[in-house]
């Protein structure tokens, strides 16, 4: 029934007349979707087993990293589309690391349709001082990662450089990229986000030359691709939040007269508390036999 309601919510999605332009109905819904997703498949890649008794958490865990599969293709096509009429800036994105461009292509949208609307309509729904706090807030935890991924990247560099002309150093490059698009990047704190993506490829390709040549362990880099993921999640669940506030307050504002999304908005938020209430149940059931390495949720 939890699974099914989100289905029926999500599929009606630009439904009715005039959805196809409400972009911040479905920026909440989208977000709805993916933070259930995204909480069992951590819960999920952090339990070392599923006990014999479990089978509808398991189920439940199998259907929602599904659909984690299924945001990823859905971010995919969303980077690849245009939007004409807003100010915004074509970049050709190239990732090499599979982990980097599945996290890129799983969370980077939504987390830039998010601030952009943080700028263009927040100031109208939850009042200009709360918006600007919003995008200072989204700044702050960007502007966090992307200084220590540069320290790491300069510190690393340093390590390549000592031992690159010596005898017999081995050269680990890719046959091609994981990710190769030119993307439309709709709000500065998208072009910073998008910027620190590339930095951890970069940090990553040294490091696996490091690791090829001997000098760091393998687990050193497993260890930094599951860095990437868990640093990107805090701002993802942030600008995800800040989407379903913003429909939220859009929504209540709007108690009394007709307001286009409202009732469906509503429905939602009651699909969304069951999809919440099974989650935390999942994550209950799965951390009693929680052991699994960073690798393995790395992986997922």
């Amino acid at each position: 029934m939890t699974l099914r309601a989100m289905d029926t919510n999500h599929d009606e999605l630009g439904s009715g007349p005039g959805a196809e332009h409400d972009e911040l109905l479905e920026a909440a819904e989208e977000s709805r979707v993916a933070l259930a997703a995204e909480a069992a498949e951590a819960a999920v890649g952090n339990a070392a087993s599923v006990s014999a008794d479990s089978a509808a958490e398991q189920a439940l865990a199998d259907d929602l990293i599904r659909r984690a599969s299924a945001q990823r293709e859905r971010g995919k096509q969303e980077l690849k589309r245009k939007i004409a009429g807003i100010p915004s800036v074509q970049q050709h994105v190239v990732l090499n690391d599979q982990v980097v461009a599945s996290s890129f292509t799983r969370f980077f949208y939504l987390i830039d349709k998010g601030a952009e609307l943080m700028r263009r309509r927040g100031d109208a729904i939850i009042g200009e001082e709360r918006a600007a706090k919003l995008r200072e807030q989204l700044q702050a935890l960007i502007g966090a990662i992307d200084a220590e991924v540069r320290r790491n990247l300069e510190a690393t560099q340093a390590l390549v450089d000592r031992d690159a002309y010596a005898e017999g150093a081995i050269a680990v490059t890719y046959t091609g990229p994981a990710y190769d698009e030119t993307i439309q990047i709709r709000s500065r704190e998208g072009l910073a986000l998008q910027r620190v993506f590339t930095l951890y490829d970069q940090l990553l390709a040294l490091m696996v030359n490091l690791e090829w040549n001997g000098k760091i362990d393998a687990s050193e880099v497993d260890q930094m691709r599951y860095q990437t993921k868990q640093k990107i999640r805090p701002i993802f669940r942030f600008a995800a939040r800040a989407n379903i506030g913003m429909q939220t307050s859009r929504a209540r504002n709007a108690q009394g007269r007709p307001a286009r999304g409202a009732r469906r908005a509503n429905r939602s938020a009651k699909g969304d508390a069951a999809i919440v209430e099974a989650v935390s149940s999942l994550q209950e059931r799965l951390a009693e036999g929680s052991s699994s390495s960073a690798t393995d949720a790395a992986a997922l």
